[in-house]
């Protein structure tokens, strides 16, 4: 084989490469499991009818009877302004992540709500965005580390669940200061609710992930 023919051969085998297609953001009505491309990581994973992708992983040692911390990678579109989840099924008295995009990176804020009223500040869920987190042109992601969400008040997140009630909602608004965690944002054009399969989820190399991203941050 000449040269300019291995060359040839060479650029043809990268352009194919290239055009391999993404991982497909599509709604499901049912979790499955994704391992992140980049990072390796396996999740647990949905999406919704705006796809936006919320995956979770969880210690595979986790147990319902302590809280537990959920590495969570959330993925959405450019035009949505922000995307929340409800981490016991319904809005009222339960753990709200809300996550929205600023400039290059993402924000994430603990909020709760006593009643079908606007989510206040909560300092009862703590997030560190981790390594990984990006927002560009077409969408933005953001992996961080929760603690505090797998404990409703009442009751308890089961990490062996495979139909653990979780609630979502987005707009296509982002907030009024997205740099501010603590900032307002309005109220939400969609909003669903799913059952997510936690148990697909579970990890034995946890740590090591949470580790590998904080390092990367």
């Amino acid at each position: 084989m000449g040269l300019l023919q291995l060359a040839a051969t060479v650029l043809a085998l990268g352009s194919s490469v290239q055009a391999a297609p993404a991982h497909e953001i599509a709604p499901r009505q049912a979790s499955v499991k994704y391992c992140d491309p980049v990072s390796t990581i396996c999740y647990s994973e949905w999406i919704s009818p705006e796809r936006i992708a919320f995956r979770t992983a969880i210690p595979e040692n986790a147990t319902a009877t302590a809280d537990f911390d959920v590495l969570v990678q959330l993925q959405a579109p450019k035009s949505v302004g922000w995307a929340g989840i409800a981490w016991g099924g319904t809005m009222v008295n339960n753990p709200l992540t809300v996550a929205w995009a600023n400039a290059a990176t993402v924000v994430v804020s603990s909020r709760r709500a006593t009643a079908r009223t606007y989510p206040q500040p909560w300092t009862g869920a703590t997030y560190t965005v981790l390594g990984g987190t990006v927002a560009n042109s077409t969408h933005w992601t953001v992996n961080f580390l929760a603690k505090g969400v797998s404990n409703l008040g009442t009751s308890r997140l089961n990490p062996s669940s495979t139909a653990a009630s979780i609630a979502y909602a987005q707009s296509n608004q982002g907030p009024s200061s997205p740099s501010d965690p603590a900032s307002r944002f309005g109220i939400h054009n969609t909003r669903g609710k799913f059952s997510h399969n936690l148990a697909l989820g579970k990890i034995s190399n946890f740590r090591a992930a949470v580790a590998q991203l904080a390092s990367e941050a």
